[in-house]
């Protein structure tokens, strides 16, 4: 795996366990079987480690690997003040590809 491709994938596996720790919905199960969607906010960029570029290349590899399931069209970016900007969209599940990662990530410390 090159350099960039494995930061990447760690901040990405960071920036999950910050959504997992802050957002009890994002932790929950449904009685459907699927996890409730949450609404990320800086404070897990933050909580991370992670400045915005950092932030998003780490919510890309999330969405583009089925980590993370947009729940909605992407907001307008001109739209959106100082709120949690992504081009994915604003709210989110946890896949179960992103719980195994979470669960890889707990067994490593």
């Amino acid at each position: 795996m090159h350099d960039a491709e494995q930061a990447a994938q760690e901040d990405a596996r960071r920036l999950l366990v910050a959504f997992s720790t802050n957002h009890a919905e994002a932790r929950m199960v449904s009685p459907h079987g699927l996890d409730r969607p949450f609404t990320p906010s800086w404070a897990d960029a933050e909580q991370a480690g992670l400045n915005r570029a950092r932030r998003d290349t780490a919510m890309r590899w999330l969405v583009e690997n089925n980590m993370l399931e947009s729940e909605e069209e992407p907001e307008n970016p001109l739209d959106t003040g100082e709120g949690f900007y992504s081009k994915y969209g604003s709210v989110f599940r946890i896949t179960d590809a992103g719980r195994q990662l979470l669960e890889e990530g707990h067994w490593r410390r």
